[in-house]
């Protein structure tokens, strides 16, 4: 799980990081008019990515501590989503 979540969050973060220099370089160095709105708008694509990535690095990770999960998670993420939606929507039928 640590590793799925270490790739699916650090690519997109380290990429969306690499591009605020990029575009540094290329409005002082080079000199080319950037609009401000651009480097927001990549840096939130890259950062909602990882944020995406820590939400599929949690629900894809086997939550039955007696088996191993695998390599990509699809699997245990397809039957891990119905009961993470459910713990959040209050879908709770349990009576106290």
């Amino acid at each position: 799980m640590m590793s799925r979540i270490g790739l699916s969050v650090g690519i997109p973060l380290f990429v969306g990081l690499l591009f605020f220099p990029f575009f540094y370089y290329l409005k002082v160095g080079l000199k080319i008019d950037i609009p401000t709105w651009v480097p927001f708008i990549v840096s939130f694509v890259f950062f909602g990515t990882a944020l995406l990535g820590v939400s599929y690095g949690i629900v894809s990770a086997s939550w039955d501590p007696l088996r191993e999960g695998s390599l990509l998670g699809w699997n245990e993420a397809k039957k891990n989503w119905p009961v993470f939606w459910q713990s959040i929507w209050g879908g709770s039928n349990k009576k106290y």
